[in-house]
């Protein structure tokens, strides 16, 4: 059995976050990401803001797609 092929497989995962203000009381979406660590840092370069004034929720591939047609 050849096992080379199932050792080199990129796993693919599906997660899906969406990043808020900490202090932001309406919760209102400011970018959604499938990183967490790029959604962050896009974020806080986008708003200037330090990244720990956001907020990171895990969120459906749905609403994953229907938030990021407000954002590109």
């Amino acid at each position: 059995m050849n096992t080379i092929f199932m050792l080199n497989q990129i796993p693919e995962f599906e997660d899906y976050y969406a990043l808020y203000l900490k202090d932001d009381p309406a919760k209102e979406p400011i970018l959604v990401g499938d990183s967490a660590p790029a959604a962050l840092a896009d974020a806080a370069r986008k708003t200037g803001r330090p990244k720990q004034d956001f907020e990171l929720r895990r969120i459906s591939r749905n609403e994953y797609e229907t938030l990021k047609r407000f954002f590109d």
